[in-house]
């Protein structure tokens, strides 16, 4: 599967294989292996947790489902998860705007441009009904290019792990 053929396929099912808002960490981690650790969200609270699989990072709650997805597309290769063995692929990036909505349209996502809050130098689409955002850098490029696509969900219902529950291994230790 190529990047454009995952990035469409996330657009329209706002799932990047198992990786999914509101989907278990815990969950995902049996299929695809430990996530990688990235750090707090902040300095004072062990939660919400950033984690990545390659370069689709996900915020993660005390919780353990997963809050948003945010594939990062700026770098010279874009590192995505297979669906099945977890093994992070690697593919070219630097996806125009172009190749985006037409693969977009080819899966059959419809998405409409966002046309408020955009600072200068970027654009945005959104895909419909999923929500996922694509946003594009239009400074120092003759077309403009995909720097991210993610989604995230509003609210959820927070039921923390119990004080006493084992320890579920992915390393996230409580703020000093």
């Amino acid at each position: 599967m190529t990047a454009l053929a995952a990035l469409a396929t996330f657009g329209s099912t706002g799932a990047v294989g198992p990786l999914r808002c509101h989907a278990s960490l815990t969950d995902v981690a049996a299929k695809l292996g430990p996530p990688w650790g990235i750090g707090r969200v902040s300095k004072r609270r062990r939660w919400p947790h950033l984690f990545s699989y390659g370069d689709a990072d996900l915020c993660v709650c005390r919780c353990r489902l997963i809050t948003s997805i945010c594939v990062q597309t700026w770098r010279d290769t874009i590192g995505l998860p297979h669906p099945r063995s977890g093994a992070i692929n690697s593919h070219p990036a630097h996806l125009t705007h172009r190749q985006t909505t037409s693969a977009l349209e080819a899966a059959g996502c419809r998405w409409q441009p966002v046309t408020l809050g955009q600072p200068s130098g970027q654009t945005a689409l959104r895909t419909e009904p999923t929500g996922v955002t694509f946003t594009f850098r239009t400074e120092g490029t003759p077309e403009p290019l995909l720097e991210s696509a993610g989604i995230w969900t509003g609210t959820h219902r927070c039921v923390p792990p119990a004080p006493d529950a084992p320890d579920d291994g992915f390393g996230v230790t409580e703020p000093h």
